[in-house]
């Protein structure tokens, strides 16, 4: 019995050190150059943009707002925020990127999963050098919270992160993911980027419940095959 135990442990064991599959939606290329709408899906992950009030982090508004996909280099590719009224459809500058340069409300892309979804990573791409304004990441189950009210998930700037395409690491699981700019009670243009990538995975915890659930499941089997036994013999 002792060893029929020991098997499966080491089962279970050989299952939560198997590495997670994960996987990759790269926005930059799965989607055309230009004016995306309000909201696009891709692989299962719906993309939508939003100002938020700077006063009032509560506040959430579509009008008018719509996403980009710029696609001008290696360095300056991926999806921003911009008004429909006054958005170039590719072009450079922080018009069509991510930030708070608004004197009222600040620029949000939202990643709704559909359900808590564990995220490895997000990519960013050609966020301002040196120690400008840079990017927070929050998470929740909740459509439009306050942000204000949320702890970063990770934020920093290009100096911290040391890339203009950085990978920022996650490691959550949540149903939506907040991308937008470090500073949000100011006005400052310094906070452009762009959202490239997003990397999903299961959680780490998976393999090793599977395990443990197998485990159980043949500990039980066995007990039940030893009882039987021991009836027969009676």
């Amino acid at each position: 019995m002792l060893k029929f135990i020991l098997t499966f442990a080491a089962l279970a064991g050989f299952l939560a050190s198997l590495p997670a599959n994960a996987t990759t939606i790269t926005f930059s290329t799965a989607l055309p150059a230009g004016h995306q709408g309000e909201s696009v899906t891709v692989g299962g992950v719906t993309a939508s943009g939003w100002d938020v009030s700077k006063t009032n982090n509560a506040v959430w508004s579509l009008d008018g707002v719509i996403l980009n996909n710029r696609q001008e280099g290696p360095d300056d590719v991926g999806l921003g925020v911009c008004l429909a009224s006054n958005c170039p459809t590719t072009g450079n500058g922080d018009i069509n990127e991510i930030d708070n340069d608004g004197t009222s409300t600040f620029e949000v892309i939202r990643l709704d999963f559909g359900a808590p979804t564990f995220v490895d990573s997000i990519g960013l791409s050609s966020l301002d050098s040196g120690t400008k304004d840079g990017f927070a990441i929050f998470g929740g189950n909740n459509a439009q919270p306050t942000l204000s009210s949320l702890t970063a998930i990770a934020q920093g700037t290009n100096s911290t992160v040391g890339s203009t395409n950085p990978v920022i690491t996650i490691d959550q699981a949540d149903r939506y993911f907040f991308v937008t700019s470090l500073k949000r009670g100011t006005s400052d243009s310094g906070s452009d980027f762009l959202l490239e990538s997003v990397t999903t995975a299961p959680e780490p915890y998976t393999a090793a419940m599977l395990g443990l659930g197998l485990l159980a499941i043949g500990a039980a089997l066995r007990l039940r095959i030893a009882n039987n036994r021991n009836e027969e013999s009676k």
